[in-house]
């Protein structure tokens, strides 16, 4: 089993023009190649291996498949990842953190990623 992480997909946005994602055109692109080149890992299959890690037919089904995960819930993996799996039927797992909730606020690196998206990274060095 390959598991394939993923943080941020969404469409362009002109405000950020430095932001870091990959576009859920690409996105889609690399459901294709992968369900065509390996598969993906099926809900009930991962399951009977989180049961019997040891079972070795569990295991043959699930060697080569992909497992897509996501993470700190973003409201990009509702808007277009979850519509995508659903159509495919594919099964991901998808991580939350809960500091967001307790503090009320985004994470510091999703701050920080915010920030050098809109403004670049470029004109940053140690003196600054």
């Amino acid at each position: 089993m390959k598991t394939i992480m993923y943080h941020y997909v969404r469409k362009s946005d002109k405000n950020f023009p430095y932001f870091r994602y990959l576009s859920v055109e690409n996105f889609k692109k690399q459901l294709d190649f992968f369900g065509q080149k390996f598969g993906f890992v099926k809900y009930e299959d991962f399951l009977a291996l989180c049961e019997n890690p040891h079972d070795e037919h569990i295991f043959a089904k699930v060697k080569n498949k992909i497992l897509p995960s996501f993470d700190d819930g973003f409201i990009d993996h509702y808007n277009f990842v979850l519509p995508e799996f659903l159509k495919r039927g594919i099964f991901g797992l998808f991580f939350i953190p809960t500091g967001v909730y307790e503090r009320q606020k985004a994470l510091d690196v999703h701050r920080i990623h915010y920030l050098l998206g809109k403004i670049g990274g470029g004109g940053f060095d140690e003196r600054s």
